[in-house]
């Protein structure tokens, strides 16, 4: 599925409901709401490894939450996300990444 029709089903799901006509503001907190869940599960992950997690779950949650805030202030997430990848090869080069990467992993294992 791409994004568009990712947006196209949320729109038709909402308008069905009459959800199309839920503040923006509300939407956002919604989303929130579902990055905590997100990282409550991330943690699950973590300490019991082979705990149950409803990880990709959330994720969809999230997914479509986002591409309701889409459709209601009108921004393409297709054309938006791909302008972004641009951008960011742009920003970040790939030797600089990998030097950072580095770093990282050896302030993660301690030296």
């Amino acid at each position: 599925m791409t994004l568009m029709e990712l947006q196209a089903w949320v729109r038709r799901f909402d308008e069905e409901r009459g959800w199309d006509e839920v503040d923006p503001a509300h939407i956002a907190l919604h989303l929130m709401e579902e990055l905590g869940e997100i990282a409550r599960e991330t943690l699950r992950l973590k300490a019991y490894k082979d705990g149950e997690a409803s990880l990709a779950g959330e994720m969809a949650d999230l997914l479509i939450l986002l591409a309701k805030l889409a459709n209601t202030v009108g921004v393409d997430l297709e054309r938006s996300v791909s302008e972004k990848m641009q951008a960011n090869e742009a920003r970040f080069p790939l030797e600089l990444s990998r030097q950072a990467i580095e770093r990282y992993r050896k302030r993660k294992a301690g030296g």
